[in-house]
Order: structure tokens, then C-alpha cells, then sequence
């Protein structure tokens, strides 16, 4: 009996090697494929058309900050849109992280191959990430083998789901997202194993904390998912316990990321909130749309066999059938997310239900539907197995894991096709750019000017042209001019700041708009033609290089009026009117309490400098300016940089206010005489106190004993007896 005990054994043991080495290989391989694919990413240093510009910008800046001192979580962007203090509003972890990591390895590798050696990374090692979370969620090997092996197979529309789509060079950018990915799949697993087995309550708090300032509207999106987990399998004897484990996860980890989300929440009212955004971002697409695209695979299998689709349809009717706790789980979770992803027209007055809904795009939520389907696809590779009868059966087990591979073909060759044609374009961009010694001659020749905005056209109009002569759509020298790190006038990328919206309405015919804006320069094709109040620079055989007239960074303006206004939405129509208008022209500007609780004329006209005023001197740094001003009379001085209520002036040393003015530029009141003004961005005086109280009670949460709440118990029964035993005494 002993021996055909170990002989069963030793069976089993064969059978789980090989199985498992199966499953291995079956994960390794769209690894292998993303490896190869994507090395461009890691290896081409060129110009990104989205927003990873934005995002390596982020980097550098926060670099930079670093260096002069400055506080790396808030600080002042500059270069596009008239600047914005980017990390007092955006989820800055990830980009922080590279900045550590170039630290850490004392500058031997640069900023920018450490941002997309991150990326590449990432992107590659997303298989590992599904499969040890889905065994966290108690999903049995094979599910979980089977839902990594699909996880980075996905193809969409540029859907902006978890399709490579959304992160690659010819795709969008999307940086954070690749973070929130890994992480949501992992926040899932801390919280099934804490609310299901009352474990991990440490390991969930910090990754719930880590996904919270790496993207916030997917933690908000893992909150609902918790609500899901938590009534999932609840009763009465588990209700207490759960709701208090969740709580306590809750409670630490928005404590901990209170500096990320209070300072933006009290200041959300300076974030850009465009009213050009497109409206299916706001309100996505409806269930008609959606569930066409579900049913005819485009959701998952974009141009190609609907092989994840099928995979897709078999986990669900392996939900159903097999009633396995986590895959009912999963089939739930995609269900709700998919009427989520509906949208604001068929959920209709449901959608003001969700807390925040006026700020959530709705579009984005197809994360949330693909997160839900990678585990019902793991279902049903698993449901395939089963049909096989693979349990001892090393044949069938291969002949299953052969099944898989071959129908994970397609999906295969698609994904390296996309990205194969991603590194061609790479290639001839960086080779368009780096045969065109004309660019590199003026961006040089800019270097050496003194310091003011560049103009290189817009999308609708001659700045499309100046596309390095790529035959595809590709970098434009907009797009270039910004990764080379100047102030620009440009088409917005993430368009943050309240100006950002009115560089659409541009008009590079008008004197007045150079000098509203500050561009001092223009790169444009020769046959282009200006005004002559523009000086030519510098000519060569395909572009021209303009100065355009400009007052400086600063100047006195008067002030046509002081009005309150309650809102964004009453708040740009009115700068859209003034930018367009006479007033930069007569430097007549509109002072404005923004935001106020009533609309209101606070008060009247305030005089302008005399004889226009001088600016002698001007200093333009990152997030400083220095001038040294001159007017006989008391008046007002613009500094051409988005308003904030961060910006601190002081004149001659001494303090002074700072208030908003059209479009939306900050302005203080200087006295008669010769000045010396300083304007200096400071960071959110919350921010730090905040950060620090984070950066504590995470450290607290990691070194606390793992046994505490058992040493907690113990000691709140020990002191139960010795009360009970002085009362009986």
C-alpha cells in the first residue's frame, strides 16, 4: 500500500513539473515576443508624437527641481502652455521613481534611457504581474497561466485600455497607465486575501497607497472593484470583520497619499477643465456601441481572428457552469465595469450616483472591463483544460497547452506586426530628424537668444508642414521644439493650465498676440508669410527663423475692470473674448477674483503706467523671475506665466499680493519709481507637512509586527482580567 502510495506520488510529482513547465513556457512566450518587439522603445532615442513627451518632460523636471533644491512633488513646469505646476495636480510616483532610480545609479545610464528602460520593462514583465495575482485570487494555476499568457495580447481601436496601443511611440503614451495596470491587478489580489482570509492587511495598504499617487482614477476604479470584493461572499459572521478590514486598509491609505489628493482637491478650481475635450472621453459610448464591440471582438481583437473573444465567451460559460468562487468574482467585476463603461447616456441620473462624477471619464473605464476579462479569459483556458481531461494526463496537457498556443497565434503575430511597424517608424523619424542639419541650426541658434517663447505653428495651420518631410504622421517641430526643453507656444499635450485652451485661438498675423504671449520667436517654412513687424534671423533653404516684437516677459498694463466669477465655465469665454479682442493690443486687462461664490463687478477701471513703463532688466528661470521695473505712477505689472496662488512676489524685498488677470496671468501692483520685482513659484505649504505624516505612517505600517493585532488581542485581554480581577477584590 506504502509503495503504490509513493509511486502515485511520484506520479502526481511528474505530472505537476511537467504541467507547470507547460504553463511556463505558455506565459514566456508573449514575453518573448514583447521582448524582441519592443526594444525600439529602449533602444532609439526619438521625439515622442504623445503624451510620453509630456511625461519625460515630467522627469526631467522633477530632475531639475531636484538639483536646484526645489520640492520635487510641486514644482513649476514651464515649457508648454504658458507653465503649470504639473505634480500639485497629477499622480507623480512614477515618474519620481525614475527619477530615483538615476540617483541610485549615479547618472551611468541618462535620464531619458532610464524612463524607457522603466517603460520597456514594464510592458514586458505584465504577464508575471497577471499570474501572481490571479493565484492571490485563489484562481488555480492553469486560469491564472492562461489570463497572463492573453493579458498583454489585447488589441483595440485606441480604446486607451490595457491594448499596447495605449502605450507605445505610435500609440498614446499613456505612462502612468502601464503602472496602474500592474498595480490594480495587484490591489485586487491584497485586497481578495484581506477581506476573504483576514491577511495581508500591511501589503494592501501600501500597494493601495503606492496605486493612489501612480494614478488616481484607477484607484478610485480598485475602490468600486472593493466594494465588489467586499460583498462578495459576505455573511453574518464575516460582515464585522470585513467591513473593519476594509476600513482600516481605507483609512491608512488615504491617509498616507493625503499629500497627493488634498492639495488637489482645495486647488482643483486652477486645473483646466477643456471645454474642447472630445464628448465620448466625458460620457463614453453607449451600451449600443459597446456591446457591438464586445460581440464582434473589437473590444479584445481589433483587425484580427477574435481569439481572446473566444477565449472571453468560454470563460464566461465557465463561470456559470463551474461556479468557482473567483471566477463568478471575475464574470461580476466585468459585468460592472461594462454597464460602467456604458457611460453617462444609458446610465443616465445613475451616473450622479457615483461619488465625483462630474470629473470621471467615463471612457477610460474600459479598464476596468479589460482587468474583469484577462481573469475570464484565464477561465476559460482553464475550462479548456478540463474539456481535455488534462488532470494526470501528461498528453492531453500538452495537446491543451499546443490548443492554447496555436489559437494565441493570431493574437501573437498581430501584436509583434504593431509592434515591429512601431520600431520602423521609430527609425525613419529619428532618421528624418537626424538628417536635417537645418532644424538643428536654428534650435542652436535659439540657445544662444535671450530667453522668450518659440512658435512653430499649430495643427491647423502651416505647422503641419513642418514635419522633418516623414511620410507618415509623425514628431512635428512643435512636438520637437518641446522635448528640446523650450517655452513654447504649441498645440496643448495635456493642456493642465487655464491658458492652454486659448493657444488655439493663436493668430501669428497679429502683433499684439506676440506680446500678449511672449513669443519672441518662430520657426516657419520660408514660404510662409508675415508681417513686417517680424525680423528675419536667420534663412535656410527649407525654414526661417523670425523675431517677433515682445514688451518682455513683464509689463504695466491698465485694468478695464475687477470682476468675481464663480466658474470655469463663465471664466473662459470671457478670456477666449479678451484674447481675441483689442485688449492685448491697448494693454488693457480684466482683473479677476477667481474662483468667487457670486458673480460680481467688484470695482472699476485702474489707470495704466503714463508713458507705458520700461523694463529694464528680466531675468526668466524655471519657476523665478526677476525685473527690474520702472513707471512714474502706481500701476499694474503682468508676469506673461499662468496664474497660480502659489506665486509669491515681493518688490524690492518687500512682500506683495499677487492676483489673477486675462487671460489668466499673474499680476501684482508695483509703486511709482524704479523696482526690482521677484516672482517665484513656492510649493503648496500643505505639501510637505502632508508628505511627511505620509511618509511616517507608511513607514510605521511596513515595520510593524505581523503579529500586532494577535499582541493587540492579548493585551486587551489581559487587561479585561485584571479589571475583572480588582473588581472582585
Amino acid at each position: 500500500m506504502t509503495d503504490r502510495f509513493r509511486g502515485l506520488r511520484s506520479v502526481l510529482a511528474d505530472y505537476l513539473v511537467v504541467r507547470n513547465t507547460a504553463l511556463a513556457l505558455l506565459v514566456a512566450l508573449p514575453m518573448s515576443v514583447h521582448a524582441i518587439g519592443l526594444l525600439p522603445e529602449l533602444t532609439l532615442r526619438v521625439p515622442n508624437v504623445n503624451d510620453d513627451a509630456e511625461h519625460l518632460l515630467f522627469v526631467q523636471g522633477a530632475s531639475d527641481a531636484l538639483a536646484r533644491g526645489e520640492n520635487v512633488v510641486d514644482f513649476w513646469v514651464p515649457e508648454m502652455d504658458e507653465g503649470f505646476p504639473e505634480f500639485l495636480y497629477y499622480q507623480n510616483l512614477p515618474h519620481l521613481a525614475v527619477v530615483a532610480l538615476h540617483r541610485a545609479l549615479l547618472g551611468t545610464i541618462d535620464l531619458t534611457t532610464v524612463f524607457n528602460l522603466v517603460r520597456y520593462l514594464l510592458l514586458v514583465l505584465f504577464p508575471i504581474t497577471v499570474f501572481w495575482s490571479m493565484r492571490g485570487m485563489d484562481f488555480d494555476p492553469v486560469a491564472a497561466a492562461v489570463g497572463a499568457a492573453a493579458s498583454s495580447l489585447i488589441a483595440t481601436n485606441y480604446l486607451y485600455g490595457f491594448d499596447y496601443e495605449s502605450y507605445l511611440w505610435r500609440g498614446f503614451g499613456l505612462y502612468t497607465q502601464i503602472w496602474a495596470m500592474h498595480l490594480s491587478f495587484i490591489t485586487l489580489a491584497c485586497l481578495w486575501r484581506l477581506l476573504k482570509y483576514g491577511s495581508g492587511l500591511r501589503r494592501t495598504v501600501v500597494v493601495l497607497s503606492v496605486l493612489a499617487v501612480s494614478h488616481l482614477l484607477y484607484a478610485y476604479m480598485m475602490v468600486v472593484s472593493a466594494a465588489v470584493i467586499l460583498v462578495w461572499g459576505v455573511n453574518r459572521s464575516n460582515v464585522r470583520a470585513r467591513i473593519g478590514h476594509l476600513a482600516a486598509a481605507g483609512v491608512l491609505a488615504l491617509t498616507i497619499t493625503t499629500w497627493m489628493w488634498l492639495p488637489y482637491v482645495l486647488e482643483r478650481a486652477f486645473l483646466n477643465a477643456s471645454p474642447y475635450l472630445l464628448q465620448e472621453k466625458y460620457a463614453s459610448y453607449g451600451a449600443g456601441t459597446i456591446l457591438g464591440w464586445l460581440f464582434t471582438g473589437e473590444l479584445t481583437d481589433h483587425g484580427r481572428l477574435p481569439v481572446l473573444a473566444a477565449l472571453l465567451a468560454i470563460g464566461v460559460a465557465g463561470a456559470v457552469v463551474r461556479r468557482a468562487p473567483s471566477a463568478l468574482f471575475a464574470l461580476a467585476l466585468f459585468a460592472i465595469w461594462l454597464v460602467l463603461y456604458f457611460g453617462r447616456a444609458t446610465l443616465g441620473p445613475l451616473a450622479m450616483l457615483l461619488p465625483l462624477q462630474e470629473t470621471l471619464l467615463f471612457h477610460r473605464f474600459i479598464g476596468g472591463v479589460h482587468i474583469a476579462a484577462i481573469m475570464l479569459m484565464g477561465v476559460g483556458g482553464a475550462a479548456i483544460f478540463g474539456l481535455l481531461r488534462t488532470r494526470t494526463s501528461l498528453p492531453r496537457t500538452g495537446l491543451a497547452v499546443a490548443a492554447i498556443a496555436i489559437a494565441l497565434a493570431p493574437a501573437l503575430k498581430d501584436r509583434y506586426t504593431f509592434e515591429e511597424t512601431n520600431g520602423i517608424w521609430m527609425r525613419q523619424t529619428q532618421a528624418a530628424i537626424d538628417a536635417d542639419a537645418e532644424m538643428r541650426s536654428l534650435v542652436a541658434a535659439l540657445r544662444e537668444l535671450p530667453a522668450g517663447r518659440v512658435y512653430a505653428g499649430l495643427r491647423s495651420n502651416w505647422g503641419e508642414r513642418l514635419d522633418f518631410a516623414i511620410p507618415f504622421r509623425s514628431v512635428h517641430a512643435y512636438q520637437y521644439l518641446v522635448t528640446e526643453r523650450f517655452r513654447m507656444l504649441a498645440p496643448p499635450f495635456g493642456g493642465a493650465s487655464l491658458n492652454s485652451d486659448l493657444q488655439f485661438d493663436f493668430n501669428d498675423q497679429s502683433e499684439a498676440q506676440y506680446d500678449l504671449y511672449n513669443v519672441r520667436y518662430v520657426i516657419a517654412p520660408r514660404d510662409v508669410s508675415f508681417p513686417s513687424f517680424m525680423r528675419v534671423l536667420q534663412t535656410t533653404a527649407r525654414y526661417t527663423l523670425y523675431a517677433a516684437p515682445s514688451s518682455g516677459h513683464a509689463e504695466f498694463v491698465a485694468l478695464t475692470g475687477r470682476e468675481s466669477v464663480t466658474t470655469q465655465a463663465k471664466l473662459f469665454p470671457r478670456n477666449r473674448a479678451f484674447v481675441n479682442g483689442s485688449g492685448p493690443g491697448e494693454r488693457a486687462y480684466l482683473r479677476w477674483n477667481y474662483p468667487a461664490p457670486v458673480d460680481s463687478v467688484v470695482s472699476g477701471p485702474v489707470a495704466g503706467c503714463a508713458n507705458g513703463g520700461e523694463l529694464h532688466y528680466e531675468r526668466i528661470q524655471p519657476s523665478r523671475f526677476d525685473f527690474l521695473t520702472s513707471c512714474p505712477g502706481a500701476a499694474t505689472l503682468v508676469i506673461k506665466e499662468t496664474f497660480h496662488p502659489n506665486w509669491r512676489a515681493t518688490v524690492d524685498g518687500n512682500p506683495a499680493e499677487t492676483f489673477m488677470v486675462s487671460p489668466s496671468y499673474v499680476g501684482l501692483s508695483v509703486p511709482p519709481g524704479d523696482h526690482f520685482v521677484t516672482v517665484q513659484y513656492r510649493s503648496t505649504p500643505l505639501k510637505t507637512p502632508l508628505l511627511i505624516v505620509g511618509a511616517v505612517l507608511l513607514i510605521a505600517v511596513v515595520a510593524a509586527r505581523r503579529d500586532l493585532p494577535t499582541l493587540v488581542r492579548a493585551r486587551v485581554a489581559s487587561v479585561d482580567r485584571w479589571v475583572r480581577h480588582r473588581a472582585r477584590r
